[in-house]
């Protein structure tokens, strides 16, 4: 597993490193133009949809490891088990590395005073909700990615349907985890010892989006792990 993992290791650092670069570029853009002041901009955008982006970004760069990468590594004696065990390390891996990009930028706001902080360090972290939402949700669409990776391999119609999909319902859960977030610490503004049932609309539905995520992902691992085992390299 290790040697399979190492082998992978060299064609996704750069994607790992490019993720820093693209947080970097945002966060440096917000600064010099004018965002922390209150200037709105294509920066503020970036900046406050910035773990939305990265998901997007996740479920991308998690379809090549299911379909080029699989390919190559069994063709130099990779064994199934090994590749399935080593991209689990991978997927850590750019779990690791959003989740570590998301928690330094929601700081970024407050520690540099911007205006209206509060509303950014919401937007970064889904209204402070719990530590495990936006890890789940990254491990959620990197599974997606991979398994639409091996359906693509097998048949390019059912693929691209899954893909597109996927995508759609993936973009559609973290833009309403947001929003209910950013409405939340609103009225939270507006009465801050008000109890959390009268104030929050939004009731169980946060938990309702990680039970239902924890089951994709879960679905997800399974049919790897059987397209895996089963796989022709072509």
């Amino acid at each position: 597993m290790k040697r399979t993992f190492r082998f992978l290791w060299q064609f996704h650092w750069p994607n790992l490193a490019a993720l820093v670069g693209f947080a970097a570029a945002v966060t440096l853009g917000a600064v010099a133009s004018g965002v922390p002041q209150g200037n709105e901009n294509i920066f503020q955008t970036y900046f406050g949809g910035f773990p939305m982006m990265v998901l997007m970004l996740l479920f991308i760069l998690s379809f090549a490891l299911c379909t080029s990468n699989l390919n190559l590594a069994l063709s130099c004696g990779a064994r199934r088990r090994d590749f399935f065990w080593g991209i689990q390390g991978l997927l850590l891996a750019y779990t690791l590395t959003a989740w570590l990009l998301q928690n330094i930028m929601a700081c970024i706001p407050v520690l540099m005073r911007w205006t209206d902080f509060g509303r950014w360090t919401a937007l970064m972290t889904f209204g402070k909700m719990s530590v495990w939402a936006f890890p789940l949700a990254s491990m959620t669409v990197l599974a997606l990615g991979c398994l639409c990776g091996l359906l693509f391999s097998r048949s390019k119609v059912l693929g691209s349907i899954v893909m597109v999909v996927a995508m759609l319902v993936s973009i559609a859960a973290v833009m309403l985890l947001m929003f209910a977030a950013g409405n939340e610490v609103a009225l939270y503004s507006m009465d801050e010892s008000a109890p959390d049932i009268i104030l929050s609309p939004w009731g169980r539905l946060p938990r309702y989006l990680g039970l239902g995520m924890g089951a994709v992902f879960l679905v997800s691992e399974y049919l790897i792990w059987r397209f895996i085992r089963r796989y022709c390299v072509r």
